[in-house]
């Protein structure tokens, strides 16, 4: 039976966590294989057949071949588990590129395109008949020379914008490079653990790592040694487990202020007598990824030795990505703010009180992540911890944030409820504008109802 292993303890006395209490964090992935049943010495029965043996004839049974590198192999096998089939590995490889197009256009259209001030000089429908002008004409506001004068701003939309599509082009390729590999793990899935995509579906993970192991047994998948469920789950989560244990030990703290967005638990530095806070936004990860994870290990999945005898190539290697995210830190805001709005428009819109909902910092995800702990058992994990959590952060209620709240919800409900009740006294008020404020009543009316639900818990 495998299970994950639990944290050192040492690691845990780092994190100086007042409301944190030590438990075991362990759950059980895999069952338990049934061992081999000895079969007794096969006899030649009576026949009246030819004597010759029957693999002359027919040839012998498909045989598995030694897989030269199980780490990739590993990974793309639970990558495939995880995508549920080729037909949505391919249906998802096509919709990642439609919705990079589909921001692409986004971005051009709305700050290259857009005249924004001929867009607040319109006058349409009723405005537009009472003052006895033409009806407003929506061509009048795109530009038809988008980056003329080529000013700053537009540089880093183009920026975004090209950035946003090398990657696509990027995943574009990435999909022909790794087709190959993902057949492969679609033929091991259908011929040697005889695994539809349609089973695929419904069946769980340690069921397809029991057959794996089973067939290690029988058809010898790695020559060296013996593959057990513990030896497969080490090699998917290899580089995982190296960023946990960075975590862990509070290798990648730096000293920051306490107030900064991310900060997370101090750890005592170990130059100066000091403490660092431990910070892990979405771009130093992908850093670490790219400098060390990437690189720091051979072709048998071991630490490179020139890797561990040369920090100076490592030092390099970081600086030098860190002045390019420097460089392109304009452009690389413009995208993940325009996919922030295009993904939560609707849900903020129909229930405005989810933009304040508590999420998981990206620090906080690989502190609760246990090792070996793959990822979809992890997702599983903090879905079901999520009302929990919120139960024991009710427990440390912060009063200057509340009173803000309460003031805010206030104001804002109170002028909604202004607006409502003008519009009850007089129905043509909602075909027009309230003239003091030069705003439609409908968008006034949203605009005051949105802040009041956005300060509700």
């Amino acid at each position: 039976m495998m299970s994950f292993p639990s944290k050192d303890t040492n690691s845990q006395t780092l994190f100086k966590w007042p409301w944190r209490r030590e438990s075991p964090l362990s759950a059980q992935l895999l069952i338990d294989i049934p061992p081999e049943i000895e079969l007794s010495d096969y006899r030649r029965l009576p026949s009246s057949g030819s004597e010759s043996p029957s693999g002359l004839l027919h040839g012998e049974g498909v045989k598995e071949e030694p897989i030269p590198d199980l780490d990739i192999f590993f990974e793309r096998l639970y990558e495939y588990f995880c995508a549920k089939g080729l037909r949505c590995i391919v249906t998802k490889w096509i919709i990642e590129i439609l919705n990079v197009l589909f921001t692409v256009c986004c971005i051009g259209f709305f700050f290259l395109y857009v005249d924004w001030n001929a867009i607040g000089h319109l006058k349409c429908g009723v405005e537009a008949l009472e003052s006895g002008e033409k009806p407003c004409d929506l061509m009048a506001a795109i530009k038809h020379n988008p980056l003329v004068p080529f000013t700053f701003p537009k540089m880093v939309t183009v920026g975004s914008m090209i950035i946003l599509v090398t990657y696509g082009l990027i995943n574009f390729l990435k999909f022909f490079v790794q087709l190959k590999s993902t057949l492969n793990a679609r033929d091991f899935y259908y011929n040697s653990l005889k695994i539809t995509d349609l089973e695929i579906q419904t069946i769980s993970w340690p069921r397809i790592i029991e057959k794996v192991v089973l067939l290690q047994k029988s058809k010898k998948l790695c020559v060296v040694r013996d593959l057990s469920e513990h030896d497969i789950i080490m090699r998917i989560m290899r580089k995982e487990n190296y960023l946990i244990g960075m975590v862990n030990k509070g290798i990648i703290s730096f000293p920051i202020r306490p107030w900064l967005p991310g900060a997370g638990p101090t750890v005592k530095s170990h130059v100066h007598d000091r403490r660092n806070h431990v910070i892990l936004p979405k771009a130093l990860e992908w850093t670490l990824n790219w400098c060390i994870f990437q690189s720091m290990f051979d072709s048998k999945f071991c630490v490179r030795k020139d890797f561990l005898a040369s920090p100076a190539a490592l030092k390099k290697r970081l600086v030098f990505v860190g002045i390019a995210m420097l460089i392109l830190s304009p452009c690389l805001v413009i995208f993940p703010l325009v996919y922030l709005i295009l993904r939560h428009a609707e849900e903020i819109y129909n229930h405005p009180s989810t933009a304040s909902s508590r999420r998981w910092s990206n620090l906080s995800r690989w502190i609760f992540r246990e090792y070996n702990e793959v990822d979809h058992f992890f997702r599983h994990r903090m879905n079901n911890s999520a009302v929990h959590s919120l139960n024991y952060l009710k427990q440390f209620p912060t009063p200057l944030i509340s009173i803000i709240a309460k003031f805010v919800s206030f104001v804002s409900g109170g002028l909604a409820g202004a607006l409502i009740i003008m519009g009850f006294l007089g129905e043509s008020i909602l075909e027009g504008h309230v003239s003091s404020l030069s705003a439609p009543f409908v968008f006034l009316l949203h605009a005051f109802y949105a802040p009041s639900k956005v300060s509700h818990p």
